[in-house]
């Protein structure tokens, strides 16, 4: 018998009107040649007019936009169409070079933003208006040269938000657990609320559900309809072992078996002291319905032959979220005294459990030819790792090592029916034994 301890682009600057680039005519000085000021002025507005900017009508609006979302008018430069990731908006005047010193800007800005991302689209509209040019010409001919140009472009982006995966990122190893799974970090320790864990196990941790949704949850059978009775009153909880040797009440009831654990045996020379007399495989738990099993075990100060039921509360004793405890809340058994332990304590009832560790003592590897027993305190579920699901799995393969027959029965109901809890919590009384 044993006691098992579980292990558990950076902005620009808007430009002002005092450093936009002016530029401006120098007036041109008398000359005696007047035929060659008339011929100059005659070219310098023919060249005006050739480009447009002697209309007096204002310039048609383009129809399309540059590729950053602005628009380039006649007179006016092209605006800034930008995305950013925080908001922010960058902004560029439009300006003109006229033969004045006036400039209109007009900033037209679309901005759309979401919770963690937005665009922005920025246009500009720019006006260029051109002056009167101190030009002196001849008193039989005078020009005066206005130009004017707009120029209006909108751009608006678009909005995206862009949502974090919902999957379960493990956390580094750690090598004093090795294999632990996500499932295993959140139902076996309570990490998933520290600051450090907030990146991990998103799923097992409850943070958010997949698309498709979450797998069924495995849930304790509903037991309020089988007629139990409600056990209340002495809590304690539930360890394993089986070390194969005749248990302490034998010499009383005389109930041990040979070798094949089967056939009784006069022997009452224990195996564990180099005898021949063994536990017998009907000591093995069995289950009698969903929700009822009987089962025998180690207590302190036996009382050999009596019997209790307990009633599982769905904790574990070094777990309080243990997935198998859960599992068999509201499950009861009935249990027979047959041995004593100078290691159980006062609220610790050994359940016999083939596979569940030999503890201090060892007639298992004489019996069944093996040393391959698992951990001495805990046996095969304590060296198996990962979810739930898979140290089933694991510990089902295990039972396979013990002869078949009753044993490894008693060692695959741990899997199915008990659903490897690990030293789940109970309350109990005692009761008459029906075996």
């Amino acid at each position: 018998m044993s006691l098992v301890s579980s292990a558990v682009g950076p902005d620009r600057p808007t430009e002002t009107r005092e450093n936009m680039d002016q530029t401006s005519l120098r007036p041109f000085s008398r000359s005696a040649h007047r035929s060659f000021l008339a011929i100059s002025v005659a070219s310098l507005l023919g060249a005006t007019l050739s480009a447009g900017g002697c209309s007096n009508q204002l310039a048609s609006p383009p129809s399309t936009l540059t590729p950053d979302g602005s628009a380039i008018g006649s007179g006016g430069t092209a605006g800034l169409g930008v995305q950013t990731s925080a908001g922010s908006t960058l902004t560029s005047n439009s300006s003109s070079a006229t033969s004045s010193t006036v400039s209109t800007v007009v900033t037209s800005t679309a901005v759309t933003s979401s919770a963690s991302t937005s665009s922005v689209g920025v246009g500009t509209v720019g006006t260029g208006s051109g002056g009167t040019g101190g030009i002196e010409v001849p008193e039989t001919s005078a020009a005066v040269g206005t130009g004017t140009g707009t120029g209006t472009g909108t751009g608006s982006g678009g909005t995206g938000v862009v949502e974090e995966p919902c999957e379960d990122v493990e956390p580094p190893p750690d090598p004093e657990w090795p294999g632990a799974t996500c499932a295993d970090w959140a139902t076996s320790t309570p990490e998933c609320g520290e600051a450090w864990f907030k990146d991990y196990c998103d799923i097992s941790c409850g943070r958010c559900v997949p698309e498709g949704g979450l797998p069924p949850v495995p849930m304790a059978p509903d037991c309020s309809g089988e007629g139990l009775p409600n056990v209340s009153g002495g809590e304690g909880f539930a360890t394993r072992y089986w070390d194969c040797c005749q248990p302490h009440c034998s010499q009383f009831d005389g109930h041990r078996c040979s070798q094949d654990g089967t056939s009784r045996t006069g022997d009452s020379n224990s195996a564990c002291n180099g005898g021949g007399s063994f536990a017998c495989y009907d000591e093995a738990p069995r289950a009698v319905t969903e929700c009822l099993a009987y089962g025998h075990m180690a207590k302190s100060n036996p009382n050999c032959g009596g019997c209790y039921r307990i009633q599982f509360t769905g904790e574990g004793e070094h777990n309080a979220n243990d997935p198998g405890s859960k599992l068999i809340k509201g499950k009861q058994m009935i249990v027979k005294v047959t041995n004593t332990g100078g290691d159980v304590a006062g609220n610790q009832f050994d359940l016999m459990i083939p596979g569940g560790g030999v503890g201090q003592f060892n007639a298992c590897s004489r019996q069944w030819g093996t040393s391959d027993l698992g951990a001495q305190y805990g046996g095969f579920l304590t060296e198996c790792t990962g979810a739930h699901s898979a140290k089933k799995e694991c510990v089902r393969q295990e039972c396979m090592k013990i002869p078949a027959g009753p044993a490894r029965d008693g060692c695959i109901w741990f899997v199915d029916w008990f659903q490897v809890a690990d030293n789940p919590k109970f309350t109990s009384q005692p009761t008459d034994c029906p075996f």
